[in-house]
Formats: C-alpha cells, sequence, structure tokens
C-alpha cells in the first residue's frame, strides 16, 4: 500500500482519487497544482496548494493525476530537477488505482473467500456499465450481442447500471444489472459488485471498451484466478491518453481490438505484440443501392450536416464556428445542420446570434438512431473537425447515405476516404482548408452524385453484420462458422 502521498493536481482526477484513496488506509499529505486560481480552495478537508509544498516532505509518493502524456513528463521532469523526487516515487493516476486496490486486503478477501466454479463453458461479458443509452459505443454493443445470441446460445451477458433502457426482447434475458455509482469513479462499492458479478460468470471472456471500473475488476480477479479470465479490450479512441491508461492494464489484458487499423498500428508501435492485436470495423446500417438526390441547382444552399456531441473539446466546435464565419464571409451559398447534444451547444448559439448566422445554422437536437439514414440523405456534405477519433461511426453512416465527408486527418479517415474521389481529408485543425474544399462542391455541384455514389460504395461492404461476427466468433469461440 502506498502510504504518505501528495496528489498532485486537483482537477476531476485528483477529486476522483482523493475519494478512492479516502476508503483505503492512504495516508493523504496534501493536494497541489500548478494552477494559482485554484489554491485556497478545498477538496475534502485539505487546501490546495502550491507545487512549493511538495518541498516540506521527504520519502513521498507524488501522484500526478494529468491526463495529458506529454504534461505527466514535463511535471514528472521538473519534480526530479527542482524538487529532487525519485523517479521510482512519481505514479500514475491508474497506476496508483491499481496498486492501491491490489494491495488491498478487503479486495483480496473479497475475491479470494468467493465461491468460485469451473463450470466448464466459458460466459461472454460485454462492459457497458455506462448504461445502454444510444451512443456509438453502447449501440455497436447492443447490436453485437444481439447476433451473438441468436447464432451461438445463451451465454453472452451485457453488465451494465441499473436504469431502464428500451432493448430488444432477445437481450431481455441477457442483461445483468450491477451497482455502479457513477458520480464516485473507482469506488469500492461499485468494483466489489462487478467482483461479485463477473465471479459468479466463470470461466469468462470480458470484452471492455473502456479503462473503468469493470477492466479494474476483471484485472484484480485475474491476478488470482489467471486460467478463469480472459480479457479482451476494444479500443475506441485514438486519443494518446487513452492509449497510456490501456498500457497500465496490459499486464492482464489478453487481446487488444481497434477500431480502426490507424489504432492497430499505434499499439503495435508502444510495444503490444503484432499477434495480441486486432483491428475491426463497427456495421452500421446502408442500403446496398443508393437512393437519393442532391442539391443541384446553385439556386438553394448546398446542404452541410454534422453528427454528434456538440463539445469544444476533440469535437472542435470552436472550430466549426470559424468555419461557418469563412463560409459567410466567402458568399458561399450553403446551411449547416448540427443533430445532437452537448455542453458548448448554448454558448455556440450566443455566438451565432451576436454574429447573427441564424439563417445558415439549425440546431435540431438528438435524433433516434432510424432517423439517421433521413437526415444524412439530406445533407450534401457530412463536415468533422475532431482533433481525434477512434473510426468516427457518424463519419460512416454519412457516407452510407451519400454525403461527401470532409475529415480532419484522424485515425480511420484514410480506411474511407480517398481525396477529391469520395471525399476529402484536411490536417487537424485545418478549418480553412475544410472551407475550401466546400467552397469548391457548392460552384461545381455536378460533383456530388458521383463523389456521394463512390463514397456509398466505399463504406458498404464495411457495414455488413456478417463478416463482423464471423470475426467475433473467431476471437471469442476459435471459429468463424
Amino acid at each position: 500500500m502506498r502510504n504518505r502521498l501528495i496528489i498532485y493536481g486537483a482537477g476531476k482526477r485528483g477529486t476522483e482519487l482523493f475519494k478512492v484513496l479516502s476508503e483505503f488506509d492512504v495516508k493523504i499529505l496534501a493536494i497541489v497544482d500548478s494552477d494559482c486560481n485554484k489554491w485556497g480552495k478545498k477538496i475534502g478537508n485539505f487546501i490546495i496548494e502550491s507545487p512549493e509544498k511538495i518541498r516540506f516532505y521527504s520519502n513521498v509518493i507524488i501522484c500526478i493525476t494529468i491526463n495529458d502524456k506529454d504534461a505527466f513528463k514535463e511535471i514528472s521532469k521538473m519534480l526530479q530537477n527542482n524538487m529532487v523526487c525519485r523517479e521510482d516515487d512519481i505514479i500514475s493516476y491508474h497506476k496508483l488505482i491499481i496498486e492501491t486496490y491490489y494491495n488491498s486486503a478487503i479486495i483480496k478477501n473479497n475475491i479470494l473467500n468467493s465461491k468460485v466454479q469451473d463450470k466448464g463453458q466459458k460466459t461472454i461479458l460485454f462492459d457497458s456499465i455506462n448504461g445502454l443509452s444510444l451512443g456509438g459505443v453502447e449501440a455497436w454493443t447492443l447490436d453485437i450481442c444481439n447476433s451473438l445470441i441468436e447464432c451461438c446460445g445463451s451465454q453472452v451477458y451485457i453488465v451494465t447500471d441499473s436504469e431502464n433502457y428500451d432493448i430488444s426482447s432477445t437481450l431481455k434475458k441477457h442483461i445483468l444489472l450491477a451497482d455502479i455509482i457513477h458520480k464516485e469513479r473507482f469506488s469500492i462499492r461499485t468494483v466489489k459488485n462487478l467482483i461479485e458479478i463477473i465471479i459468479k460468470k466463470m470461466p469468462c471472456k470480458i470484452i471492455t471498451s473502456t479503462t473503468n471500473e469493470m477492466m479494474l475488476a476483471a484485472y484484480l480477479i485475474k491476478k488470482y484466478y489467471p486460467n478463469m479470465i480472459e480479457i479482451i479490450s476494444v479500443i475506441h479512441n485514438s486519443n494518446e491518453s487513452v492509449y497510456s491508461a490501456y498500457l497500465e492494464f496490459k499486464e492482464c489484458i489478453d487481446l487488444f481490438i481497434g477500431v480502426s487499423q490507424d489504432i492497430q498500428k499505434d499499439m503495435i508501435q508502444r510495444g503490444i505484440a503484432p499477434d495480441k492485436v486486432y483491428s475491426m470495423t463497427c456495421p452500421f446500417t446502408c442500403e446496398a443501392v443508393l437512393n437519393r438526390t442532391y442539391t443541384e441547382s446553385r439556386e438553394y444552399p448546398i446542404c452541410i450536416g454534422y453528427a454528434g456531441r456538440i463539445e469544444y473539446i476533440q469535437k472542435r466546435m470552436d472550430l466549426l464556428l470559424k468555419f461557418i464565419e469563412l463560409l459567410v464571409s466567402r458568399k458561399v451559398n450553403f446551411k449547416i445542420e448540427l443533430a445532437g447534444d452537448g455542453l458548448a451547444k448554448e454558448e455556440m448559439k450566443k455566438f451565432i446570434e451576436e454574429k447573427h448566422l441564424e439563417k445558415y445554422i439549425t440546431f435540431i437536437g438528438k435524433i433516434h438512431r432510424e432517423e439517421i439514414p433521413y437526415f444524412w440523405k439530406t445533407q450534401d456534405i457530412s463536415i468533422n473537425l475532431s482533433d481525434f477519433e477512434g473510426h468516427s461511426i457518424s463519419q460512416l453512416e454519412a457516407m452510407a447515405n451519400g454525403a461527401i465527408p470532409i475529415a480532419t486527418a484522424v485515425s480511420g479517415s484514410n480506411e474511407d476516404i480517398t481525396n477529391d474521389v469520395n471525399g476529402y481529408i484536411v490536417s487537424v485543425g485545418d478549418y480553412k482548408s475544410a472551407a475550401d474544399k466546400v467552397e469548391f462542391l457548392e460552384k461545381h455541384r455536378e460533383r456530388l452524385e458521383e463523389m456521394g455514389k463512390k463514397a456509398h460504395d466505399e463504406v458498404y461492404p464495411k457495414s455488413l453484420m456478417e463478416p463482423h461476427l464471423a470475426f467475433w466468433k473467431y476471437i471469442l469461440y476459435g471459429t468463424s462458422n
């Protein structure tokens, strides 16, 4: 157990970590942050202080809770050079949580005192503890589990929270409800409940979609029962902090599956053996033959669509606003519809009102999955200015319905888009080039139908459930039959 600890970082992760460590016998000496605006504020009974406070202590462990890998390295270097801290005394957020739980007598007894029976046939458990609302990961989980149950029998389950969800009759008997405290990440109550659920279903294979409490519970059980559990981690995002978190759990992960070939390559570059990393494309709705029309007359505004979270972080709604302003200044005849919701929505609306851009932009809110094809068939172009993705389902759905993609050079884009053939890829952050492509298509509308059809034809084979199901039957059962 790590004692005499200083938490470096008083943001969301620092607060989460404080709550977790408060449940264990870990002595926290101080909470510090380099942001002077946080000094004097409190987390629990601790007043947030300057990092200079570290100089008052010796023989301490410092947990850097920063999510950004480069920032972590910079702070670690500063601590070693300026505060005379040893590298071995600096630890990351996930590593400290793993160590704290593994060294806990409560957790060890909870696992070893549980009744474990080898029932022979392995149970398949899919992690969806954050719920079963209609996000991309959740929709994929529902679809693949439904297909596996129909073809492979009854030993497939989804572990989720206790909310009520509208799910198919096939899945209703395959839901395992867990006691998830969403507001207290990595809480001991959540982890113990998941340990209990997993042990009852051993031997099992667990498919995780993020480094959460399910991953931690599976990791801990596997340390004691290595032959009774396999962990398969699906990586849905190519962000560096996501990779770093997975690598801290790599000791107990049997297979990694990236949702793009880029993620597969990235994990191999980070030291994972090539035979332990696969890639896949999540299936989606796509008709065999595209049937739609385009805004071919320049008398009418060309139609641009966006579907996803309305957020500045990752999705870069700030760049989207600059993109819109640039199109207006160039007198491009366009309109844009935004489907989705998020933290940036209200602030964007205020900006739009101040700049008098209302006639160009419409927020249509969240749309149900069955409405997605219709949404994209009313758009000539799809726009995505994200800083990072895994393999954007929204982009695939847009192309499936003939919307010409203009997307940043993020993970998965180059698997689907060929420049000036079925869409355009621009550099991350380059909203000006994205505006150039819209301006070109607005002036050359004869290209819309040609490029839209090629977009559809490129992604149609990737949309099918049959090859995806065969892939998962091979992963889970060693056969594609």
